[in-house]
């Protein structure tokens, strides 16, 4: 399973204040950490941008996280125009993240992804999220016939079955529907994609206020339904040490009880 670090966010105060002032001294150091915990991969959100700051701010960001890492970047904007402007400052391949079942997203990140040859995450959403795993199932074969129609399949393809706060009326359905998606996704497709899921959107202090417990359960309700990337808070060691027990489990690395103890 892969590591995602999602901390590069500008959602953190830390984070957009460092962007603001261009601080890559700090920002460097949030990407080496991430590396040092075990991420594979790290997400660049630099939130909302004017159009007169979108190149200059990209260009810092990519610029000073392929400096301060080996990791492979994800380039998250919801912005279709944005990703195609970001990815040609890439000197080594990206992940885009993300595009969605909406037309207005769907085929334009494509066809961004197709372009340059790269992986690209989609998202099992239209203008809202299904509540259970049939709705998304469903959004889930339209976004791989438009990928396949661009020549984009299998493992460059993958999937975000979308987590949502526990702690909304509703959670619990959708918690259940993640957890299935996952698992029948790969029976459904002659090449499945890949699948992600961003954790920490279970527990968002907007509405997860008291769902932090359920993390490490559904990391591994979600590790045993085959999920293969997840994102996650590379400062969170309770989260990490799941990731490495997993591994475990996995036949990956051998059990050390010092480093549980």
């Amino acid at each position: 399973m892969i590591v995602a670090a999602d901390n590069l966010t500008a959602s953190r105060p830390s984070i957009h204040r460092a962007l603001e002032k261009r601080d890559q001294a700090w920002l460097a150091g949030v990407c080496r950490q991430a590396e040092a915990a075990g991420a594979r991969w790290l997400d660049l959100n630099p939130g909302y941008l004017p159009r007169g700051r979108r190149r200059d701010t990209w260009d810092f960001l990519i610029r000073t996280a392929e400096a301060a890492c080996g990791l492979k970047l994800m380039l998250d904007t919801p912005a279709p125009a944005d990703l195609a402007l970001a990815v040609e400052m890439c000197s080594r391949p990206p992940v885009l993240n993300m595009a969605t079942a909406e037309p207005a997203r769907l085929r334009p990140v494509l066809e961004v992804a197709a372009h340059h040859g790269v992986e690209v995450v989609a998202a099992l959403m239209d203008s809202q999220v299904p509540l259970d795993a049939e709705g998304r199932l469903s959004l889930a074969a339209l976004i791989v016939a438009e990928a396949e129609a661009l020549g984009i399949a299998g493992r460059r393809l993958i999937i975000d079955p979308m987590v949502m706060p526990l702690a909304l009326p509703g959670g619990e359905r959708h918690a259940r529907a993640v957890i299935e998606v996952l698992r029948v996704l790969p029976t459904l497709f002659a090449e499945p994609p890949r699948r992600l899921i961003a954790l920490s959107n279970l527990f968002t202090r907007t509405a997860g206020a008291g769902a932090r417990a359920a993390a490490e359960p559904f990391l591994a309700a979600a590790w045993g339904a085959g999920l293969e990337v997840v994102m996650l808070n590379s400062e969170d060691e309770a989260l990490l040490e799941t990731v490495g027990l997993l591994a475990v489990l996995a036949g990956e690395r051998i059990f050390a009880p010092g480093e549980y103890a």
